[in-house]
């Protein structure tokens, strides 16, 4: 699959500078590609060792086997200052990292997030609470997103 046209063009980025990772399109089941700047990864880096292994296993965790996936923002917390919000990918991964970057056990009783915008960029992941209904899913999720797709 070929990159978003818009992230190649934009200002004078070019296809270099995004880590290109598989997700599940909710479309059809197969695969497609989200990237993630590499300036985005440089700066998740340099918080805590904890934060970029969530980068580098969470979130690609999340957007290969979510537990669900809603389409249509309607937060304006959740959206991209750079684009518009499309996508969240929701799921429990096997694992959380603690910020020295030790492995623990998921939070109890929260989910994690992966925002993808309409470029197919994600922009945005973390932890939240989980909804007391469904455990698998992000609390309040049916007044946060406009669809659940998957």
């Amino acid at each position: 699959m070929g990159y978003p046209q818009a992230m190649i063009n934009d200002e004078g980025q070019q296809r270099r500078d995004y880590l290109m990772i598989e997700a599940v399109d909710p479309a059809d089941g197969t695969r497609c590609i989200v990237l993630i700047s590499h300036q985005r990864i440089q700066a998740i880096g340099r918080r805590s060792m904890g934060q970029a292994k969530e980068c580098a296993y969470t979130v690609p965790a999340i957007l290969q086997k979510p537990t669900a996936i809603f389409e249509g923002l309607r937060s304006d917390e959740d959206e991209d200052r750079r684009g518009y919000g499309w996508r969240c990918y929701c799921g429990r991964p096997d694992c959380a990292f603690d910020a020295d970057g030790s492995e623990r056990p998921p939070y109890p009783g929260q989910v994690f997030l992966v925002f993808v915008n309409d470029e197919r960029v994600a922009y945005n992941w973390r932890w939240e609470k989980a909804d007391s209904d469904s455990q698998q899913l992000p609390a309040g999720y049916q007044e946060r997103f406009k669809r659940q797709l998957l």
